[in-house]
């Protein structure tokens, strides 16, 4: 499936740039766009939710399979490994950082009432943001 094609089930679609939209997730009660959809250069639909739900909790939303995010004919080249791109990696981890500030924020302001999901997201944060740094090679101690 195209990414294209893919936007046209989901609400509230915007288009932020080419190959780059913002619209609805369809896997929790979404009151603003929070799902990215980026097409990836080899046509693989990339999906990220600011709110934390995974590709899977996407797809199973919309009645589709993880598989309709790939383009038909992969192509597989044993010799080399591919990388992941930087700049999209850089974004993602830029996103995640922007969460788990806005969480430690809520947590330190005593007016504000601190939830186990607002705990568990912080969590969530940390793993992919250490896994981000991993996919870019970084080693840290």
């Amino acid at each position: 499936m195209k990414a294209q094609e893919f936007v046209t089930r989901l609400d509230q679609v915007k288009r932020t740039g080419s190959g780059r939209w913002m619209t609805k997730c369809p896997a929790h009660d979404d009151k603003g766009p929070s799902l990215s959809v980026t097409e990836a250069q080899d046509g693989k639909i990339l999906l990220h939710c600011f709110a934390g739900c995974g590709a899977q909790e996407i797809m199973q939303a919309l009645g589709l399979e993880l598989a309709d995010l790939f383009p038909e004919k992969l192509s597989f080249n044993p010799g080399r490994a591919q990388r992941f791109p930087a700049r999209e990696i850089l974004m993602a981890l830029a996103s995640e950082i922007e969460i788990a500030a806005l969480l430690i924020f809520r947590w330190i302001d005593p007016d504000r009432d601190w939830k186990p999901d607002h705990y568990d997201r912080l969590l969530l944060s940390n793993s992919r943001i250490q896994n981000a740094v991993n996919m870019l090679g970084v080693h840290y101690g």
